[in-house]
């Protein structure tokens, strides 16, 4: 099973690409003729420019350990397998915090109730 981090390495490729394509098509049929004048050019540009930063600095961060890359807490670059067996550990440390607390509660109500009888 693939990472989070490659899929979207994957559709932020295929989304450049077409990008490039249609802007591409766009210029070579004149509907970019004024490059200084601020539109839908500098609108295509700056989408295309964030997309590839993204996609560089995914690529980047690959061999890395994970945890280690400042994308790591927007996308993720841990295995599937990983990831499913560390949030149903984290799950299962939640469930046993809350049953201790839970445990705790009742033994406070019970010392309150005795005590309010003395």
């Amino acid at each position: 099973m693939e990472s989070p981090a490659s899929r979207m390495s994957r559709l932020l490729s295929g989304f450049l690409l077409c990008l490039f394509a249609v802007t591409s098509i766009a210029v070579v049929d004149g509907r970019f003729t004024d490059f200084s004048e601020f539109g839908v050019f500098s609108v295509v540009c700056a989408i295309s420019v964030l997309a590839s930063i993204l996609l560089v600095s995914l690529a980047a961060g690959r061999g890395k350990e994970h945890g280690r890359w400042p994308t790591d807490s927007m996308i993720s670059r841990e295995a599937e397998d990983a990831m499913i067996s560390r949030l149903e550990k984290e799950r299962d440390e939640a469930s046993m915090q809350g049953l201790s607390s839970k445990w705790a509660r009742m033994e406070m109500e019970h010392l309150e109730s005795k005590h309010s009888e003395e």
